[in-house]
């Protein structure tokens, strides 16, 4: 087999980076592990281009503006003619600046049209599956249990990770560029006020989100993005000239040692005292408070020690991804086992990827998800939800479980928090919150005020929640044996309004263990709809006459 030249294109929210590498024995690999443990391939070029793609005269967050769009061109049309030139296969990947814009898709468009690039725009969880994976092929930590926290421009995304497997991954809105036109104009606001406002913020956004990596636990701690790179320039090449810094990639970094580098940042009170750092590209003068607070907040409330660089992350990641999806293909068997159709359903194949990068077993799922949406339609009458909820419904049952691997006692608690910092595209944040509860509430405590991931909803999106909880908590002991017994169910009514005979038809065995689960489970759904729900088995006979 001759070599395959991969190009990696990650259009990232402050700068676009190109790796192009040399894959040499792909038919040599005898698993996946043995892809992802090691390097197996050799980088040909590298180029980073400053394109901030969302920073324009009228621009908004969520918006990409013309002159951004343009920028971005210019660089990618740069990039496609080095590409040529090696002759590559092509892999680019967009993440939060673009994500998150409502003209992404004209964007996208653009590039096809004129460049020939196909772009594809990964949700958050994704994002930070492939910065482990690149963070493995450039440090030998492939049997240690790390994390890794990646800082970028538009978000911040934490991993956790061992053997190749996310055990758990945060996508979090907080990003350097983000945090910069937010609190400090792009650098023209900086004072004790606004770096006091952007630290509250931070603080307040991670406490919600970081206790669960303690409970965890990790090994090793790596720092990869810009903002890590920036910090170990001003420790490490202390004295050299701007131009000649030659990056520590795999040195180790100490809390007192960044905060030591970071004390010239923190005190400074214009754009023009940070650019003036000795060995701080003056590109990232304007973002490099943000992001040391970011970075700050994180290592203080981890109790973080020291950490070790990364020069390998994203674009590395997309390399590795692209020979696993050649090596395997996309999907699993498990996927062909549930017939489950993802084809012009953006949403749900965005639900089935996260639900396969947690190993979730989706042969069960889909049987929960079968049961809970025939549920759904017999009880419509009575509960009297849309088509939006039933979709809720359908991809809270598909990730229910999907906590399970980090722990089985807690796995309803750890899905909600894997759920909720997914960043799933195509999803509004409260929809997110809403699978999330959905699937926090499948099983042990009911939704609750005391709670505050429910607290947090609307009264009419907590009923919604109660009433879906309920539908999936019964239809999982509906399928507590994971053998899926029950091939379908009929829900009639008994006499009077209020009283329903509930047949679960079986073809093979019949589901005496899930009869006995759900006529427990069935009480919440009782209670919450004023009904009484008889459970009955019925084996589904064929006259062959």
């Amino acid at each position: 087999m001759n070599p395959i030249r991969i190009a990696a294109i990650d259009l990232g929210t402050n700068s676009f980076h190109l790796v192009i590498v040399e894959v040499k024995s792909l038919e040599s690999f005898t698993s996946i592990e043995e892809i992802e443990s090691a390097k197996n391939f050799e980088i040909l070029y590298r180029q980073r281009e400053v394109v901030r793609i969302n920073i324009g005269k009228h621009s908004e967050w969520n918006y990409l503006p013309e002159d951004g769009i343009d920028r971005a061109l210019r660089v990618l049309k740069n990039f496609k003619q080095i590409i040529d030139e090696f002759g590559c296969v092509t892999h680019a990947i967009a993440t939060s600046a673009i994500r998150e814009a409502l003209n992404r898709k004209e964007f996208i468009n653009s590039v096809r049209q004129n460049l020939g690039i196909e772009i594809k725009t990964i949700s958050g969880f994704e994002e930070a599956r492939l910065i482990y994976l690149g963070v493995l092929q450039g440090l030998n930590l492939y049997d240690k249990q790390i994390l890794v926290i990646d800082i970028g421009g538009g978000s911040t995304e934490l991993i956790i990770g061992k053997k190749g497997k996310l055990i758990y991954a945060a996508s979090l809105k907080l990003g350097a560029v983000r945090l910069a036109q937010k609190f400090f104009g792009g650098g023209a606001k900086i004072n004790n006020e606004t770096r006091s406002l952007c630290e509250d913020y931070v603080k307040k956004l991670l406490s919600d989100n970081l206790k669960v990596f303690n409970d965890i636990g990790f090994d090793v701690v790596i720092g990869t993005s810009g903002q890590m790179h920036s910090i170990a320039r001003l420790i490490y090449q202390n004295g050299e000239e701007r131009n000649n810094i030659n990056f520590p990639h795999a040195e180790k970094i100490t809390y007192q040692q960044f905060l030591k580098a970071s004390k010239p940042i923190f005190t400074a009170k214009s754009l023009n005292e940070l650019t003036s750092i000795k060995n701080l590209d003056e590109k990232r003068a304007e973002i490099i408070l943000p992001g040391s607070i970011i970075m700050k907040s994180i290592l203080k409330k981890l109790k973080i020690e020291d950490f070790l660089i990364s020069t390998f992350a994203l674009r590395e990641g997309i390399v590795i991804d692209a020979i696993e999806k050649y090596y395997k293909g996309k999907f699993s068997k498990d996927l062909e086992r549930t017939n489950l159709s993802i084809e012009n359903d953006p949403k749900l194949q965005n639900v089935i990827e996260l639900a396969m990068t947690y190993n979730v077993d989706l042969v069960h799922a889909n049987q929960v998800r079968k049961i809970a949406l025939k549920i759904f339609d017999e009880l419509k009458n009575i509960h009297q939800l849309g088509a939006q909820d039933r979709n809720l419904l359908e991809y809270a049952s598909i990730l229910h479980d999907i906590g399970y691997n980090i722990s089985a006692k807690k796995h309803h608690k750890y899905s909600y928090y894997i759920i909720k910092n997914a960043v799933l595209v195509e999803f509004p944040d409260e929809e997110i919150e809403m699978i999330a509860n959905i699937a926090r509430y499948h099983r042990k405590a009911l939704p609750k005020d005391r709670h505050k991931n429910f607290a947090n909803l609307p009264d009419d999106k907590k009923k919604i929640v109660k009433i879906l909880s309920a539908i999936l908590r019964l239809s999982d002991g509906l399928e507590k044996t994971h053998n899926a017994l029950i091939n379908d169910l009929r829900v009639f009514r008994d006499g009077n309004m209020d009283s329903l005979i509930m047949v679960l038809f079986y073809l093979t065995h019949p589901p005496k263990n899930e009869l006995k689960v759900a006529t427990k489970r069935k009480k919440v759904i009782e209670n919450l709809l004023g009904i009484k729900i008889q459970l009955r088995m019925d084996r589904i006979s064929y006259d062959f006459n």
